[in-house]
């Protein structure tokens, strides 16, 4: 049994300090910076183009008028 619980915490540990999978880590934050940002974006872009078309739809309507 001690020798099972040695193993264990050998493993335990060896995968502590692993750094194999660091770089998934580090690129899905980057991903998650770039996506939050871009959403961010979005949404003054988003308001943007709505103020265009609104801005069009009134010019129509005086036009017709």
């Amino acid at each position: 049994m001690p020798n099972v619980i040695r193993r264990l915490f050998s493993e335990i540990t060896s995968s502590l300090f692993d750094e194999k999978g660091q770089d998934l880590v580090e690129y899905s934050l980057t991903f998650a910076v770039i996506a939050l940002g871009s959403v961010a974006g979005m949404k003054a872009v988003a308001q943007g183009v709505n103020d265009a078309f609104l801005a069009v739809g009134n010019l129509l309507t005086t036009s017709i008028s």
